[in-house]
């Protein structure tokens, strides 16, 4: 059964990747309006809770075996992004290298899942009783896909042409 989650969740990180597809450097931290995050924070995002999701030990950054600078508690939630602008580190990454970051999050988030060959009922420690592995895996297939689809709606907002979506 984890086959059937970790396959669907390879394919948003696939698809994920087209939305990186000829962005422009100078866009990957530009917000379209106030209101609405930036591709390069929407992968800042997704980054964050896959780390601490699957290599952590709830949201505390300390116990998480991933570090990147998108690994950053700025990223956990919209409104909290929207009031920052981000660090100069993160502002200074062009779109190939946070694609790159982030496709390398997750490979490690899922290596250390993988290794821990979780019972899927089981609860990942740090969170709450009624969170599962099971439930982790699930939302994460449709997390990566939801911004996926954000990324490219903030790319077709600052004017850019995209690759086929």
């Amino acid at each position: 059964m984890v086959d059937i989650y970790l396959e669907a969740l390879e394919l948003g990180y696939y698809e994920v990747t087209f939305a990186f597809e000829g962005l422009v450097d100078d866009k990957v931290w530009k917000r379209p309006s106030k209101s609405l995050l930036s591709v390069g924070e929407l992968a800042g995002h997704v980054a964050y809770w896959e780390a601490v999701k699957f290599a952590g030990e709830g949201e505390d950054l300390a116990k998480c075996r991933v570090s990147s600078p998108l690994i950053d508690s700025r990223f956990r939630y919209y409104p909290e992004t929207l009031e920052t602008s981000g660090s100069d580190q993160q502002r200074a990454m062009s779109a190939k290298e946070v694609c790159a970051e982030l496709l390398r999050v997750h490979e490690e988030a899922m290596a250390h899942f993988k290794m821990l060959s979780p019972d899927l009922a089981g609860h990942p420690p740090g969170w709450q009783a009624h969170y599962t592995y099971r439930e982790f895996l699930k939302y994460a297939a449709f997390h990566i896909a939801y911004h996926t689809g954000q990324m490219y709606t903030v790319r077709h907002l600052l004017g850019e042409e995209t690759p086929d979506n």
